[in-house]
Order: C-alpha cells, then structure tokens, then sequence
C-alpha cells in the first residue's frame, strides 16, 4: 500500500508540474487514503497540496494542508520537513497580501534550515524573502535578506565568493560612476 501512495504523490507532484492543479489536489487525496498507515508520507502530501491549493488562490484550503503538514512533521520530529512547510506558508502569505506574516515565516524558515546545515535550502528562503523586499521597493531591506543568506552560506565556498562578488558589484559601479 506505501508504493501505491508513494506512486500516486509522484503522479500528483507530476500533474502539479503540468499546472493541471485541480487534477493533482484529487490525486493528492487519493494518495492520502493510501498513506493512511504512513505519516511521514502523508505530512509531504499535505505539503504538497498546501502548493497546489496556493496555484488555485484558495489560501484557506492551503492553510488548512499547510496545519496538517506541520502537525505531522512535528509529531515524527522532521525539523526540515517542518521548516519546508513553514517557507511554503510565507508564500502563501505573500500570495494573500500578508507581507509582515510573509516575512516572519520566511525568517523561520531559513533559521531552522541554517540550523539544520541546510544552508542551500536556506539560500533559497533568504532569496525569495529578498523578492518580496523588492517587491515593497525596500530596497535595503532586500539586499540585507540576500546578505543574511549568505553569511550563513559555508565558509569559503565557490558559491558564497560568487554571491559575495556579485552583491558587491552594485557598490563598485556606483563608486567608478563618482569618478
């Protein structure tokens, strides 16, 4: 029964990725009677459909999946499951228009991954909290989401030299400018 649930979250994720999102929510309940024995699956199911409820803009069936998700990655202590669904309830709240909720989630959701070593899961929070700055015009704001994500990137990696550089770049054009 655990292959069927987990062939049947595969299917849905796949109709999800074919923004056939009404199709994915009902294979998504299906996998869901299928996983009834297996709540790890099933907290990565709900999660999964929280996303797909968000597509539709029916954010109060997001929240709902979103709970359930929470609920049972707490109950199996997965933190990084946990931390998953709490950067996928920022995008719900930015997608209702909630931006300090947004941000406040956001937040949590990079602190957990970074504390968990998930430091590239992290980047992509610190990132998308980065957009929705921009999307305020914080401007500031924006590049100091961008900064924390990086800091907390390892030591000494080629990634955080690339990222570091490239945040630098705006500074350097504006100082050759003044020339």
């Amino acid at each position: 029964m655990a292959t069927s649930a987990k062939k049947l979250h595969e299917d849905a994720v796949a109709l999800f990725r074919e923004e056939d999102y009404d199709s994915a929510i009902e294979v998504f309940e299906a996998a869901l009677e299928s996983a009834a024995d297996d709540p790890n699956r099933q907290a990565l199911i709900y999660n999964d459909m929280g996303v797909t409820h968000k597509q539709l803009d029916d954010y109060s069936a997001a929240h709902t999946a979103l709970d359930k998700a929470v609920e049972l990655f707490e109950a199996q202590e997965d933190y990084k499951g946990l931390a998953q669904t709490v950067g996928n309830r920022a995008m719900v709240y930015e997608a209702e228009g909630e931006l300090e909720d947004a941000v406040e989630h956001y937040r949590a959701s990079a602190a957990k991954l970074e504390e968990l070593g998930e430091n590239e899961a992290a980047m992509y929070v610190w990132q998308a909290l980065s957009r929705l700055r921009l999307k305020e015009k914080q401007y500031i704001a924006a590049i100091g989401a961008y900064e924390e994500g990086i800091e907390n990137m390892p030591q000494g990696s080629f990634k955080r030299k690339v990222l570091q550089k490239l945040l630098k770049l705006p500074t350097n054009l504006i100082n050759r400018g003044g020339q």
